[in-house]
């Protein structure tokens, strides 16, 4: 398949200098391979695990070859559509086949007593296909980030041949590239998540240049992780879809092209310059017309607008051709009004609020960023965490069936009954697992993912400016900002907010449509009325841009992600925690009065909130508003330092240019 070439060249900038003193590491590389969040000021190492590392690569090979990303629709025809027919058609031709009910103790007896049962089968050949399709998508998302890899390390051979004088020997460098085929393939591997371990350099030169970054808590608990496990234990470093080698080498491919400042989009990779200059003229003049900021916004999110226009209207064409009952035109008002809730809330913090500090373009890429990165990278997270928490949960049952064998062999004839008396008898062990679930599994992951969402995505707005009309470039040192550091601040809070919207704005689809165990329309209305009332996500990612304008603003050193993070988790957590008590505290009422049918589906008039929800909501409520008092007397308090750092500002222009 060709490879789409870029129309407009690629910003540049001079290269950095190799000196002869930098660490080298296998391949040639400037850092190691695990190096990924060691540095907790780069934003690009978010983008290498989002989409499996594809916004990366795809600017990789820009920044590297010149080269376009392939059209949107050829991607989802590729990697959704196609995938999806094939699920379709494995669906559609499947067989009935007939199986024996069970394969356990009693399968003799299962068996003389003829009880079967049917499972559908799809045909050999269509799943042969499918999984040669998938095999095939892998294998060529391989190829092209090898060959991605085996450039950069012909520049950096080049590089350090020319540092020291030496002129470049085509027969040695193929030579060299054949010495390190493996670590090429191993980087990038679809059978494989461990590379031989790096973090030694490769040179005997002690008197390197002086790299060291400021760690905060992810940093440092990364490195921890590292060194314990998979370096001094396996001798390797492990990665998931070569996560870790495509960080390593953007961070190479900076270096090596000039381009370590952010300069221009993801997947359009238009340069700020060409669109920015817009912004800054209708806040400059505080011009106030939404027309204006609209038209004001760059490709991306020009792009952005249309496929979810498009894929609106498909969902409308689908919901009225009646083809699938669960999905009625009813059921796209309900999916319509919960973008909605997610529209007005960003209506009232942005451009009620909040217009001239951040732009429209802002505010789309970064709810894009919520809706569509974050959500899913939190599930993930969310999914393996959960398993070492489960185990942990296992554990401790593994010592109550110790105790108690009346239940080891309840569990043996009744699994349910038995969990239920498990539930009722030893109420210490769920609420223990409550509360992982809620602090850990939910809290950490989601505002841990949250503020990695806010913290990948690049644009001019929260970037130091100057005028747009300011031709002084050779005195640009003296050139005063045209944005307050107040305002900056409260476009970091817009910000995140914004993708914390966008992450909930997702969720609140999942738990209408799919977390919802009853198909009725009341039912989806009521869930989307309960989640609605309880702004939780935005109101911590608030709190959150309390500690990151102290970092960023302010200057605290002493303030790192683990302190940034932390107010957000206390309330995320016990928000969650108090819910889910309370339902379990109810389940266990039911089953001690008899009133549980063995059934969590609803009937259809049968509403999710009951009298005895009302105090817990109450409660729940009033958690939000002490979290919302937290943040309000934190802002206020910051707001007073800000516009104080303002003024000084102001005053050293002043003397400056006199």
């Amino acid at each position: 398949m060709a490879e789409a070439t870029i129309a407009i060249p690629v910003p540049t900038a001079e290269p950095t200098a190799a000196p002869t003193n930098r660490r080298v590491f296998r391949g040639g590389f400037s850092t190691s391979i695990c190096d990924i969040f060691r540095d907790p000021s780069r934003r690009t190492d978010c983008c290498a695990i989002a989409c499996c590392g594809v916004l990366s690569s795809d600017r990789n090979r820009y920044l590297l070859f010149g080269e376009l990303p392939p059209p949107l629709w050829r991607r989802l025809l590729m990697y959704l559509i196609i995938p999806a027919l094939f699920i379709a058609s494995l669906n559609y031709f499947s067989v009935e086949v007939t199986i024996p009910a069970s394969y356990g103790n009693d399968q003799q007896q299962q068996d003389d007593n003829g009880d079967t049962t049917t499972i559908k089968v799809a045909p050999l050949p269509l799943r042969l296909a499918f999984y040669a399709y998938l095999i095939f998508l892998g294998i060529r998302g391989r190829i092209e980030k090898r060959k991605t890899r085996k450039e950069i390390m012909t520049k950096l051979y080049s590089e350090r041949a020319s540092a020291r004088g030496e002129e470049v020997d085509p027969n040695q460098m193929a030579r060299y590239l054949h010495q390190h085929r493996l670590d090429v393939v191993r980087a990038h591997s679809s059978y494989s998540c461990c590379y031989a371990r790096d973090d030694l350099p490769l040179d005997d030169n002690n008197m390197f240049e002086d790299g060291a970054v400021e760690e905060d808590f992810c940093s440092r608990f990364w490195d921890c992780l590292s060194k314990t496990f998979w370096s001094a234990c396996c001798g390797m470093w492990c990665q998931c879809y070569s996560a870790c080698a495509i960080a390593q080498e953007e961070r190479e491919i900076e270096r090596l092209t000039g381009n370590v400042e952010p300069k221009l989009d993801y997947i359009t990779f238009e340069p700020f310059s060409e669109y920015f200059p817009a912004i800054q003229y209708l806040n400059e003049n505080q011009i106030s017309s939404f027309k204006e900021h609209a038209r004001a916004i760059s490709k991306l999110s020009v792009n952005l607008l249309k496929n979810v226009a498009a894929f609106l209207a498909v969902l409308v064409l689908f919901a009225l051709s009646d083809i699938d009952k669960n999905f009625t035109f009813a059921n796209m008002l309900v999916l319509l009004l919960t973008l909605s809730q997610a529209f007005f809330l960003e209506y009232i913090i942005w451009w009620r609020w909040n217009r001239f500090d951040i732009s429209f373009d802002s505010v789309i890429k970064f709810f894009a960023c919520g809706f569509l990165l974050t959500t899913p990278m939190a599930m993930v997270f969310e999914l393996i965490v959960s398993i070492v928490t489960g185990l942990i949960s296992m554990i401790a049952f593994i010592f109550i069936l110790v105790e108690d064998s009346e239940l080891v062999d309840k569990l043996r004839t009744d699994p349910k009954h038995a969990m239920k008396d498990l539930a009722v008898g030893h109420p210490a062990l769920f609420i223990f697992s409550l509360f992982l679930n809620a602090f850990i599994i939910a809290a950490v992951c989601e505002e841990t993912i949250k503020y990695f969402g806010y913290w990948m995505v690049v644009t001019p707005d929260l970037l130091p400016q100057k005028r747009s009309n300011d031709t002084n470039i050779e005195n640009e040192e003296n050139t005063p900002n045209t944005k307050s550091v107040r305002s900056t601040g409260s476009g970091i809070t817009v910000a995140m907010c914004t993708v914390a919207l966008g992450f909930a704005c997702c969720e609140n689809l999942l738990y209408v449509f799919g977390y919802t165990p009853s198909q009725s329309l009341g039912v989806e209305i009521e869930t989307l009325i309960v989640r609605s009332i309880f702004p939780v996500h935005p109101l911590c990612a608030a709190i959150q841009s309390i500690g990151v304008c102290k970092r960023d603003l302010e200057g605290q050193r002493g303030v790192g992600i683990g302190r940034i993070i932390s107010p957000a988790i206390l309330l995320h957590g016990s928000f969650d925690f108090v819910l889910m008590v309370a339902a379990y505290l109810q389940q266990v009422k039911k089953i001690e009065e008899g009133n549980d049918d063995d059934s969590d589906i609803p009937k259809e008039d049968e509403a999710v909130m009951t009298a005895g929800d009302i105090p817990v909501m109450v409660f729940s409520f009033g958690m939000v508003l002490v979290g919302y008092i937290y943040y309000v007397w934190q802002s206020r308090a910051q707001t007073k330092r800000l516009i104080a750092m303002d003024r000084t500002i102001t005053i050293d222009e002043s003397s400056t240019l006199v």
